[in-house]
């Protein structure tokens, strides 16, 4: 018998904790005080995680989220800088000794929060019957 633990294909969303905690683990890793191509970074982050497709909508969506973080964290430090060129959105992570625990604190506000709907989605299948 085949094991039954293949999961489908997910598409990331915009506000979903489970692709926001996989965007930032990856966000954490990109190379810093490089300018990135964001096509190129959402081609990597979709190579990282092949059960997952990633946009580069939701991934802009997610880094503007973590821009507006970074601002209100550090006070108007700008260490997460969004541009464009004549290729499309750019990236730029500048590195920072607050960079590293910057991202270490989202990831584990993410993995609060992939836990809290988890016990939701629990607690509402167990009060809804599908008789």
């Amino acid at each position: 018998m085949p094991e039954p633990d293949l999961v489908p294909p997910q598409i990331a969303r915009a506000g979903d904790p489970f692709a926001r905690l996989r965007m930032i683990h990856f966000l954490s890793r990109v190379r810093r005080n490089a300018t990135h191509q964001l096509r190129d970074v959402v081609a990597s982050l979709n190579a990282a995680f092949l059960d997952w497709h990633f946009s580069e909508k939701v991934v802009l969506a997610e880094l503007v989220q973590l821009q507006a973080n970074w601002a209100i964290s550090y006070h108007g430090e700008d260490r997460i800088v969004l541009d464009r060129n004549e290729r499309g959105h750019t990236l730029l992570i500048v590195d920072s000794q607050k960079m590293a625990p910057f991202f270490l604190a989202e990831a584990r506000r993410a993995v609060d929060d992939c836990e809290e709907e988890q016990r939701s989605f629990t607690l509402d299948e167990a009060r809804t019957p599908d008789w």
